[in-house]
This record gives C-alpha cells, sequence and structure tokens, in this order.
C-alpha cells in the first residue's frame, strides 16, 4: 500500500482508503512494509500538511501508524533491487518490497507510476478498485 492510500485514509473516513487501512489495522488485508518504506510512512504522515488537514491528532497518527505497522508482514532484507524500474525514484522501495512479499498488487493512487510493475507480475490498483473487487468476493 502506498503511503498515498494512508494519507487519503487519515483526510476521510469515508472513502475507500479508509476503508482499506480499517481492513489493514484488523488483518483481513495483508499489507507488507520494509523498514525503509515503514520509515516513508511515518515521515509522510507526520508532515505538517497532512496532520492539519487529517481527522486524526498526531497521537491517533501514531496508532494508526503502529496499528498498520503491527499488522503488516515485514519484509526484510530487500534482496531485489530493481532500479532502476520506476520513473520516480521513491517509488523504487515500493515495487521492491512488493517484489519481495510476493505481493499479488500494489495499491496506490498514482497508477501511472508503477507501470513497470506489470514486468513483476503484480497489479497496480486505486484504492476504489480494490475495495469494488474485495467487495463483490465478499458478496
Amino acid at each position: 500500500m502506498d503511503s498515498n492510500v494512508l494519507v487519503a485514509g487519515l483526510f476521510s473516513r469515508r472513502g475507500a482508503s479508509f476503508w482499506l487501512l480499517d481492513r489493514a489495522i484488523d488483518g483481513r488485508l495483508p499489507v507488507a512494509v520494509s523498514v525503509a518504506f515503514a520509515l516513508e510512512y511515518e515521515d509522510v504522515l507526520f508532515r505538517k500538511d497532512i496532520v492539519i488537514q487529517s481527522w486524526a491528532s498526531p497521537e491517533e497518527i501514531d496508532a494508526v501508524l503502529d496499528a498498520i505497522l503491527a499488522a503488516a508482514k515485514l519484509v526484510q532484507p530487500i534482496r531485489s533491487k530493481l532500479r532502476p524500474a520506476l520513473p520516480d525514484a521513491s517509488d523504487e522501495m515500493v515495487l521492491e518490497c512488493a517484489v519481495e512479499a510476493g505481493a499479488s498488487a500494489i495499491v496506490t493512487m498514482n497508477t501511472r507510476d508503477f507501470l513497470a510493475a506489470a514486468a513483476f507480475g503484480i497489479d497496480v490498483v486505486k484504492p476504489g478498485a480494490l475495495v469494488a473487487s474485495l467487495k463483490e468476493r465478499e458478496a
């Protein structure tokens, strides 16, 4: 799960990203993180503009982050050095983590940035599309 999905979940409790966060925290949606990826989550979520716009206080953001990381599969060490595979170097760790974890998909708002993931057998989906797919399976 790309950090932009976490940010969107902290901006609105009614959207697909929040729905996915809820499932990631309770273990119904498997999530993989590396140490570097966890540090990026922390860096992004505690940016001043994110904290100001979020429905959550800094303490609640910390609790959400802790809960996601506690439920996530830790991928360590990253053995798959795929760089450069993507146009944005900051997205490389997302792809490397997904490949190392054997993930079936990367969830992100920026699907264009991850087009090369298909070469590794990884789907790239937006939160809304994943929610629709998961709800269809549950029905």
